[in-house]
């Protein structure tokens, strides 16, 4: 995983090779961070020889864009934790390496809004109780992933990304019923949220 340093702020430049020529993507420039002001988290793909050029995979759409950016405008950590959620059997499950740490069963995408089966990681971690406005609907927590819902082009005004949150509702946990995201119980989003850090890869299949 690589983070944004704190003293770089703006557009981080991205490239189509070490030395190449930048690259655009669909909802414009990538930024050093969030509309939160939480730092930008990108997955580490690769270190070119000599060590200023990496190859990430970016949080912007369309999902899995890739390209590569300096090294000095980053720093490098490296994630155990993995999610994995089991969309047939809506399964959300969290790991330390192979070692299982928590479960549980969630609500999904309904057909119209389905829940992508994509890999991606956690860009951001929200305590909702503590948002302005805040919605029980999201529950505790709300884990921001890096991708986003492939039949919706916006949703409340905004980009629809997806995210793993809690719920209000854990008693309909196992159903269909969300616009894309994952809801899991409040108790089991907590463990995640305390315990994966940025950068944990979720991967998510049918």
């Amino acid at each position: 995983m690589l983070v944004a340093k704190e003293t770089v702020n703006g557009v981080i430049p991205v490239y189509d090779g070490p030395d190449g020529d930048r690259v655009s993507f669909r909802d414009g420039e990538v930024w050093s961070y969030t509309f939160r002001g939480n730092r930008l988290v990108v997955r580490l793909l690769q270190i070119w020889p000599g060590g200023e050029w990496a190859e990430v995979e970016l949080p912007v759409r369309p999902n899995g864009s890739r390209g590569w950016v300096r090294t000095e405008d980053f720093t490098r950590s490296t994630v155990r934790h993995h999610v994995h959620i089991d969309l047939s059997d809506r399964l959300v499950a969290l790991f330390d390496g192979d070692d299982l740490v928590t479960y549980t069963r969630a609500i999904v995408g309904k057909s119209n809004s389905p829940t992508p089966a994509l890999r991606g990681f956690i860009v951001e971690k929200l305590p909702n109780h503590s948002q302005q406005n805040a919605s029980v609907v999201l529950g505790d927590w709300i884990l921001m992933l890096s991708f986003f819902s492939e039949a919706l082009e916006s949703f409340s005004g905004g980009l629809p990304r997806i995210a793993l949150h809690g719920t209000h509702i854990p008693e309909r946990v196992g159903e269909a019923l969300s616009n894309g995201c994952i809801r899991i119980p409040n108790n089991i989003i907590e463990v995640i949220a305390s315990t994966a850090p940025l950068g944990t890869v979720v991967n998510i299949t049918a």
